[in-house]
């Protein structure tokens, strides 16, 4: 369980999250989104991405049409990017 801080963190970074359109996730200097390179996607998905869910917290996540898909949140930056 996260703590109580970390918790909301998260739920304002996703609350932001869907206020947002795609060109504004992509250029958002706080949410940091980038391709994983080091990590392979699943069958069916072109590019799986990081992007800053808080200041420790990085998800893993791809795009499925107008669809933010989060995989995974880990716990550090170097488990998001298959490193661990």
């Amino acid at each position: 369980m996260l703590p109580k801080q970390e918790r909301h963190s998260v739920l304002e970074t996703l609350k932001r999250l869907m206020g947002m359109t795609w060109e504004q996730v992509y250029r958002d200097n706080g949410l940091h989104w980038e391709k994983i390179t080091s990590i392979t996607p699943p069958k069916g998905i072109q590019s799986i991405y990081s992007i800053r869910i808080t200041r420790s917290m990085r998800a893993t996540a791809y795009r499925e049409g107008n669809v933010l898909r989060l995989s995974t949140i880990a716990p550090d930056h170097d488990a998001t990017y298959g490193k661990k």
